[in-house]
């Protein structure tokens, strides 16, 4: 089934449809990617277990990742629609145990369902949005997509903080469940699965090693033993060596080996893991940043995410022509080197205490150059994988990015409070990706369309 005749299945009213339901769950889930960050400093401080307070997002992640993985397949062989509505499902039950939670470590807990729901949600909504439109139409509708992902992201501090300072922090997760269950209806009154062919077993066992692998990880990175920490270290390189094992000999790989000698599905898989690391470590310790050291409210610390955020949504509207015109190397070596510029700016505002107005520059520089450089991560190689390999490409590159937030977050909490150096390496590692894009991406030529 080629790419027209899928769009020709949604037209008219129910393309509309379809897209106003998926644009409210991308709001949702950014919103939620928000709003818990400028609340966060608040929850621990109320209920205690500020030692913890890094794995509130770190587990979030890490069963985003495994949910991702899973659904992408999923989606493939059971269709687009079951995959996302069971994914709000338990995107919502997670959000309303959230609001419900009386400690940090039940917080944890409910994130992790939460994170699984959100897992199965967000890549499942952008495979549902490629069935929809084609690569260029894609390029008109970006400019809609990322201005509802920007305002959503945007706003969520702002609530967030108003939340926690007028109602309750528990309005924080409670606030999904109107939205998602609006998305959820509209979905599944519009949208129509394409025929799917034939496939074979699911195979478990790779979304089950990664999840393995990256708990070891994290766990490695936690502080605490030392011999714990090295143990949980070694535990993950065996894991990860049989994942590899595992991969090379199992008829269902998480990613086919076609798509693996593609070029632009490799530079993806980079651009995805480095993205990740950027996006989440500067959520999660900017607003922390400013509320320890700069004595801001929450929503003071909501505030300085606006900038990176709005920044993102006007550099992702640029994202696709820049892919269109010169690959993968234009669009996230671009996007990479102005975002290192705007970290090694903000790591310097925090050392030299520039203040507030070279912070929210800094971090409007970081968004310009991230946008173009993760949305283009996903919508790159989703131009090269044939239909039926799109979910399972949507979903692994959104794991990659994921998997390189949670890893970093973790990472980087071993500097806590020593912010000027988890800015430095934010930037340092930024800047090894613009290299690494710049001299081994694709450019226009090797970036063909190959939808099919």
């Amino acid at each position: 089934m080629t790419v027209e005749s899928e769009v020709r299945m949604h037209t008219g009213a129910a393309r509309r449809v379809a897209t106003g339901a998926v644009l409210l769950a991308l709001v949702v889930s950014a919103f939620e990617g928000t709003v818990v960050t400028s609340a966060m400093p608040v929850i621990t401080r109320e209920l205690g277990g500020q030692e913890l307070y890094s794995w509130v997002f770190s587990a979030f992640l890490f069963a985003s990742t495994v949910g991702v993985l899973v659904s992408g397949k999923l989606a493939d062989r059971l269709g687009r629609k079951p995959v996302f509505l069971t994914g709000m499902g338990l995107f919502l039950a997670g959000s309303a145990l959230c609001g419900l939670s009386t400690s940090v470590p039940a917080l944890i807990a409910f994130r992790v369902a939460q994170g699984l729901g959100a897992g199965a949600l967000q890549p499942t909504t952008l495979t549902i949005s490629s069935d929809l439109y084609t690569l260029r139409e894609r390029a008109a509708i970006q400019g809609i997509f990322t201005g509802a992902w920007g305002a959503a992201n945007a706003l969520g501090p702002l609530i967030g903080g108003w939340l926690v300072m007028h109602t309750s922090w528990r309005w924080v997760f409670l606030v999904n469940l109107p939205v998602g269950l609006l998305s959820a209806g509209l979905l599944y009154l519009s949208y129509r699965d394409p025929p799917r062919r034939a496939q074979g077993a699911m195979g478990a066992w790779g979304p089950l090693l990664v999840g393995t692998c990256v708990a070891l990880l994290l766990f490695a990175l936690e502080p605490g033993s030392a011999s714990v920490r090295w143990l949980c270290a070694l535990g993950a390189v065996v894991v990860g060596v049989g994942l590899v094992f595992q991969q090379r000999v199992t008829a269902s790989p998480v990613i086919p080996p076609e798509l693996l000698r593609d070029r632009t599905v490799l530079s993806g898989i980079a651009g995805g893991l480095f993205a990740g690391a950027l996006l989440y470590t500067m959520s999660t310790w900017v607003p922390l940043w400013m509320t320890e050291q700069g004595g801001h409210t929450p929503i003071g610390a909501g505030l300085a995410l606006v900038p990176m955020l709005l920044g993102w949504s006007v550099g992702s509207t640029f994202g696709v022509k820049m892919l269109v015109r010169g690959g993968m190397r234009l669009s996230a070596g671009t996007g990479f080197v102005v975002a290192a510029c705007g970290a090694g700016l903000l790591a310097l505002a925090a050392a030299q205490g520039w203040g507030v107005g070279a912070a929210f520059a800094s971090l409007g520089v970081l968004g310009m150059g991230l946008g173009p450089a993760a949305s283009t991560s996903i919508i790159g190689p989703q131009s090269r994988a044939p239909w039926h390999y799109r979910g399972i490409i949507t979903s692994s590159l959104y794991a990659t990015r994921l998997l390189g937030g949670a890893l970093a977050v973790a990472a980087m909490a071993l500097a806590r409070g020593h912010f000027a150096t988890q800015f430095a390496i934010a930037a340092l590692l930024t800047a090894t990706a613009a290299l690494g894009m710049v001299l081994t991406a694709p450019g226009r030529e090797g970036n063909a369309v190959r939808e099919a």
